[in-house]
């Protein structure tokens, strides 16, 4: 079929560490067994109790792949089970196998960040310029849990039957420091490379935001929560260092020296971070004098700090380069193959047990208006996902940014399918409580748009003379071209003279440079998508009845459609005018059952929203487990967001000359609370009519609006027919700016039709008397 570019990331599986709330042993396990993998630098631990609440944020946060319980215990398994939509992504249940060549670790380890460091500086070197260490201390030092939040550690052979330490050792040359517990810590270990620096080396972050402030953290190193926090700020890729008065003679040095690297960091130039900021739990007494007396920043960590909206750990990648795919429709739908080179990392046949991520974006669609190579960042689709994008239940994970695929280090080419757009927004429903079923009008609208080439074929239902023409004749009733043009043009009665001026900027399809569109042209651009069908009006001569046959089935013997009686035609085809019917679709007496607003709404969206989308026709809604009735939404549009966590999702009712009734405003609202519910989707309920709102209808659909928030889009002809939305609107009303977006759409709509915000009228001013 084709080629297309995609883009393609490698990044380690973020793993989340699961945890006894309050065991710090838990906590060692884990820490040493995140030190053995390449990216493990980043993984979370998630204390689990009985309420999961602070867990489950953690999990969100860190945009967590996998959840791995550090010991055999119910209550962590229990929390495990509970996220159904983190399968576990390996064949094997374990970190580590026994392979051909010994123990092999299941996942990307540190082999790999260690073999490139020996090939840079330490092959064929005489004198090499790496500073590795591997710091050791007493398991009773009070600092113990502190140095191995900070440099890292490995478990023992014993542990994994792998002596990870002593590979460092041996092939970095790494330095074994032993730290006395009386003695201070060198000044200069935090620019060491330890561990902690190997298992999360050369990679880089795809956000910077939130409370990124490098800095200190003040706590207790007995404190479980502390060393908790202490961790998970670091893993977050936020420049930590532990403090601890009662143990300030061995970390002095080290602070002051780390205190006066950040003073040598560029200020902020929006003034608004700092450039030093002291940590701490919520309600930790901390004495910021102690810090010299420029302005420090201050981060209390309480209830809401990983909410995703202050602290945003970002999800750790290789570099990205793009490929060629080749696009082709052999499984059924459009799928793209491309090969996985080069990769960051060794592909050697022993490490085909060893699993990575491949985030893959195609940056353009399918071009199938069916079909999409868009996967929405909904975590909960990620079985869906790997079921219809990869035929691998457990290898695919929702990301911001595409769809991220687990794979074998020694994968050499992937293959990746487009996703039917009804049948996303189904499984999006189902996961949310509701199911989701196209309904007839929505089919109708489907075929509609594919025959008008396309939502942007369907320009010409901009033309409201267009509208006119489809609404004015029944399907048995014929009219001649000049009829046409004339109601195209909306031709004056007295004058004959058209009021198409509005229009003639409108692209349709490609005419003369500089030309205007005509209603002419638009006839014909009709004529072309097959709404009209060209024939005649014959008189038959028996029963004197007109009727109407099509070209095609023009003959010079004709056969009466009522009477029967066969009759010569010849003589009645001198100075006939071609007659004109509604065809196909169009000549349907249920007005297409509506589709023709829902298509110019889809049409507007598609032009305005500057962001990948996905869209359908009408679906019929019900309840499984949500509080919602059954309704139909004219259409679902799935879009991303600028700037927002969540996917923006937009379901509602178009009219072409009706009411917006009080049901329909109700039951969509009922639906937009439940998906607003799940604090995944923003919802957006949009009411479109090809005619001027009443303000009855106003009144009405103001009340789906949230109590805090906009989540109402009004679109009426005067937003629907220009090719910009507010085109018009924007003369009359003071509109915020920006309509890229549906949360723009809904901030204008309250400008415009809620609380209407009228520019003033301009006035002419006296002209001087001559």
């Amino acid at each position: 079929m084709g080629t297309l570019s995609v883009r393609i990331r490698y990044r380690p599986i973020r793993f989340g560490w699961c945890v006894r709330k309050g065991n710090i042993e838990d906590v060692r396990v884990a820490l040493r067994l995140t030190h053995t993998l390449w990216g493990g630098r980043y993984n979370p631990l998630i204390p689990v109790e009985e309420a999961h609440d602070h867990g489950r944020e953690l999990v969100e946060a860190f945009r967590v792949d996998a959840l791995y319980p550090v010991t055999d215990d119910p209550l962590l398994q229990r929390f495990v089970n509970s996220f159904s939509h983190l399968p576990w992504p390996s064949f094997h249940k374990e970190l580590f196998v026994r392979g051909m060549t010994g123990i092999v670790a299941t996942f990307l380890d540190i082999y790999h960040p260690v073999r490139f460091l020996f090939e840079e500086y330490i092959k064929d070197k005489a004198d090499p310029k790496l500073d590795v260490r591997i710091f050791q201390w007493d398991p009773a030092d009070p600092l113990a849990d502190v140095l191995l939040a900070y440099f890292g550690g490995y478990p023992s052979k014993r542990e994994i039957g792998k002596d990870y330490g002593d590979f460092v050792s041996k092939n970095l040359r790494a330095r074994l420091i032993r730290l006395n517990a009386i003695d201070p810590l060198p000044n200069d270990a935090f620019r060491a490379v330890t561990p902690a620096a190997i298992s999360g080396y050369d990679l880089k972050q795809d956000r910077v935001g939130g409370w990124n402030h490098p800095g200190f953290y003040i706590g207790d190193p007995n404190d479980f929560e502390d060393i908790l926090n202490f961790w998970n700020l670091r893993a977050a890729n936020i420049g930590v260092l532990f403090l601890d008065n009662t143990h300030d003679i061995r970390l002095r040095g080290l602070w002051e020296a780390y205190l006066g690297e950040l003073r040598q960091q560029p200020e902020d130039p929006s003034g608004w971070d700092p450039r030093v900021c002291v940590w701490s739990k919520e309600g930790a007494a901390v004495d910021l004098a102690n810090f010299g007396g420029e302005t420090i920043g201050r981060v209390e960590l309480r209830d809401g700090a990983w909410n995703g909206r202050n602290i945003q750990p970002p999800l750790m990648y290789f570099d990205e380069h793009s490929a060629l795919a080749s696009l082709s429709d052999s499984s059924g739908v459009p799928s793209i193959s491309f090969e996985l080179r080069p990769k960051p990392f060794f592909d050697d046949p022993e490490f085909h047990i060893q699993r990575v991520i491949a985030s893959v974006r195609p940056l353009i669609d399918s071009g199938d208006e069916e079909t999409t190579f868009h996967y929405p960042y909904i975590p909960e689709l990620n079985e869906f996902y790997g079921r219809k994008a990869y035929f691998q239940s457990n290898a695919a994970r929702s990301e911001h940014d595409g769809v991220g695929i687990v794979i074998s280090l020694t994968q050499d080419d992937l293959t990746i399918n487009s996703l039917r757009r009804r049948e996303l927004a189904a499984s999006l429903f189902r996961v949310f409580g509701m199911k989701a079923e196209p309904s007839e009008p929505g089919r109708i609208a489907a075929r509609l748009i594919k025959q008008m080439g396309g939502v942007q074929g369907c320009r010409a239902f901009k033309i409201a003379g267009t509208r006119d023409l489809i609404e004015r004749y029944s399907p048995l009733k014929s009219f001649t071209r000049s009829n046409a043009v004339q109601i195209i043009g909306r031709n004056d009665p007295e004058t004959g003279i058209p009021h198409f001026e509005r229009y003639e900027s409108l692209y349709i399809e490609p005419r003369e440079r500089g030309g205007k569109l005509t209603p002419h042209h638009v006839f014909d651009f009709l004529l072309k998508r097959g709404v009209f069908r060209v024939g005649l009006n014959f008189l038959c001569p028996s029963c004197e009845l007109d009727f109407w046959m099509g070209l095609d089935d023009v003959r010079a013997k004709m056969t009466c459609e009522y009477c029967g009686s066969e009759f010569n035609v010849t003589p009645q085809l001198r100075d006939r005018d071609w007659a004109y019917r509604r065809s196909g679709l169009f000549g349907r007496e249920d007005h297409q059952q509506g589709s023709i607003p829902v298509a110019l709404t889809l049409q507007q969206l598609d032009a305005n929203l500057h962001r990948e989308g996905i869209s359908v026709t009408g679906m019929n809604l019900g309840p499984e487990s949500a509080a919602v009735e059954p309704c139909e939404t004219d259409f679902v549009v799935i879009s991303d967001e600028p700037f927002e966590r969540k996917v923006a999702l937009a379901i509602g009712e178009c009219k072409t000359g009706g009411e917006i009734e009080a049901e329909d405003v109700r039951k969509l609202t009922l639906v937009a609370d439940a998906l607003s519910a799940t604090k995944r989707i923003e919802p957006y309920i949009i009411f479109s009519k090809a005619a001027p709102f009443t303000q009855d209808e106003v009144t009405r659909c103001s009340a789906a609006q949230p109590q805090f928030g906009r989540r109402v889009i009004l679109l009426s002809d005067r937003e629907l027919e220009p090719y910009f939305v507010y085109e018009l609107a924007k003369e009359e009303f003071d509109i915020p700016p920006g309509s890229s977006s549906l949360h723009d759409l809904a901030r204008a709509t309250e400008s415009i039709y809620f609380t209407p915000r009228r520019k003033p009228q301009q006035t002419t001013p006296p002209q001087a008397a001559i």
